[in-house]
């Protein structure tokens, strides 16, 4: 979002319809008001600050990233009739 040259990716946060996390290291100073407007733009997102992170969370905070994404992905809403299943 920061480096793009107009607004188009800002201004279509409001249509994504897919359940979406935002994970930001807590020390990613340039990035958190960005992961805060993500967070407010997308409907239902959800939002996780790693502390003693920065841009890199899951290298910075390996167990801390996964702590944050298992849950939201097991908390996803299973599809019908999906093959496989």
């Amino acid at each position: 979002m920061l480096t793009q040259r107009d607004a188009k990716v800002m201004e279509l946060l409001p249509d994504i319809e897919v359940p979406s996390l935002i994970v930001v290291g807590a020390d990613d100073t340039p990035f958190l008001a960005a992961s805060d407007y993500m967070a407010a733009k997308i409907p239902g997102a959800h939002k996780v600050v790693i502390p003693a992170a920065g841009h890199a969370v899951n290298i910075d905070q390996p167990q801390a990233f996964v702590d944050a994404v298992v849950p939201f992905l097991k908390n996803l809403p299973h599809e019908a009739g999906r093959e496989g299943t």
